[in-house]
């Protein structure tokens, strides 16, 4: 498997429940992380940075990424995982990002029926890891926190543009 590129200085939103996984991951291969989510992370490490803001509120979270890129300049790269509540989120993270973006999206996103089209506010380096769920013997379930945290960290680090966490097939299977 092919690894792509990785940079150093990572932004993770939302890397506190579900992804706390990747966080540990990211750390381990060497990234600096700033993990912005509205709690600090249940970690310390002298490479993980916590921005405690809500992303919920535009302007607060640039102005909380404008503080932090102000002096180095953007980040390297993105892991985004942000609720539906706040559709805005994405948008205004990737204008800090100057390099991959990788957009954890929930399973509905790979229904059929709703195509997800690419946001027109998405760089050339814009990734996508839908989140899935597992089939085994004969019933589907939704996907556990470190199957999550591993599929996303995979995700990043080969650089593919859509990944799929577990399945999503078939549709009609899911939970």
């Amino acid at each position: 498997m092919t690894r792509a590129a990785r940079p150093q200085r990572l932004l993770v939103v939302g890397g506190t429940g579900m992804l706390l996984g990747t966080v540990e991951g990211l750390l381990a291969d060497g990234h600096e992380l700033w993990v912005l989510a509205r709690r600090a992370p249940a970690l310390e490490h002298p490479r993980l940075h916590p921005l405690v803001a809500d992303y919920g509120d535009a302007a607060a979270l640039d102005d909380t990424l404008t503080a932090v890129t102000q002096e180095d300049g953007p980040f390297d790269g993105a892991v985004v995982w942000a609720h539906s509540s706040a559709p805005h989120a994405p948008e205004v993270v990737a204008r800090h990002i100057s390099g991959p973006f990788l957009h954890v999206l929930g399973s509905a996103t790979a229904d059929p029926s709703r195509p997800h089209p690419t946001p027109g506010w998405a760089g050339t380096d814009y990734r996508t890891a839908v989140l899935g769920f597992v089939r085994e013997a004969g019933r589907s379930r939704w996907l556990t926190n470190p199957e999550i945290a591993a599929g996303v960290l995979e995700a990043w680090r080969t650089g593919a543009a859509r990944t799929v966490v577990g399945t999503v097939e078939p549709w009609s299977a899911r939970p």
